[in-house]
């Protein structure tokens, strides 16, 4: 093992698929704003990607884009939206303005590299995954889970995009449970 990063509160890694570089979120000494960073996965000094409000920046498929999203604003007027950034040389490609009534979480690519998914809370505390289609569109619901509140605590793509697997978790009801008895 060999640690890659020094910073307080890096989190949300994702390796380029060509394993050469560690993309998160992190900080830089004497900024409080959040920062997008990529590092070799060899160490070294990282590169600043995107400052400000940004989170979760998985890499894309094809190792040349990430994706985060971004607030602008406060309150009632505050926007948001995805960006679509070059890994390469931070370029901005895209941005995709997201309805006001929009709150994600868990931003994501399809297998194919076309499209992102992400959570968002349907109604009140039920949550479902949605795919945003780059080439523009409205978002698709691609789970329609209304018969509990429930969050989506993780969902993952099969390579092949075949298969998408999930998991979940009912609001306020959680359990103790004691293992015992191993050899």
């Amino acid at each position: 093992m060999k640690q890659l990063t020094f910073g307080q509160d890096e989190e949300k890694g994702y390796c380029t698929p060509d394993g050469k570089w560690l993309v998160y979120n992190g900080s830089l000494p004497n900024d409080p704003l959040p920062h997008i960073l990529k590092i070799p996965i060899d160490g070294g000094t990282p590169v600043d990607l995107a400052r400000g409000t940004q989170f979760n920046p998985p890499v894309s498929p094809d190792g040349e884009l990430i994706a985060y999203g971004k607030t602008e604003g406060q309150g009632a007027s505050a926007k948001s939206k995805i960006v679509l950034q070059s890994l390469e040389n931070s370029a901005i490609v895209k941005e995709i303005q997201l309805p006001p009534t929009f709150t994600w979480i868990q931003l994501g690519w399809a297998p194919d590299g076309r499209a992102l998914t992400y959570v968002h809370n349907t109604s009140g505390s039920k949550q479902n995954v949605y795919l945003q289609p780059l080439d523009g569109g409205s978002p698709v619901q691609l789970t329609h889970f209304d018969s509990e509140p429930a969050s989506v605590s993780a969902y993952a793509w099969s390579p092949d995009g075949k298969k998408f697997a999930i998991t979940r978790a009912r609001y306020n009801n959680t359990d103790a449970v004691l293992f015992s008895g191993f050899k």
